[in-house]
């Protein structure tokens, strides 16, 4: 793995924050829209470095992407289910009118 592809998984890291804790769905919405955009450029940068092959610095490295690309899951997930019980309130509340 080349130096300049261990630095754009370093800037990806960086780029992946982590998701807002105990945020509404709308909150970790917004900050989700923020952080893949910027994901995407050194994504598509990533690509076409063309990597030789693993350095420890970039296994490392994309270990701690995956941890956050995990913790983004599990957020969504819980923002999709928060949406999806708001919903199931709405229509009950509806039929109940």
């Amino acid at each position: 793995m080349s130096q300049a592809v261990t630095e754009l998984l370093a800037q990806l890291v960086e780029a992946t924050t982590p998701p807002p804790d105990h945020g509404e769905p709308e909150q970790i919405l917004a900050a989700f829209d923020a952080m893949i955009a910027t994901r995407a450029t050194l994504l598509h940068a990533l690509e076409a470095a063309a990597p030789i092959g693993p350095t420890p610095a970039g296994l490392d490295l994309a270990d701690e992407l995956a941890r956050r690309d995990q913790a983004w899951l599990a957020a969504l997930g819980l923002a999709r289910h928060a949406v999806a019980e708001r919903l199931v309130a709405v229509r009950r509340a509806q039929r109940r009118s």
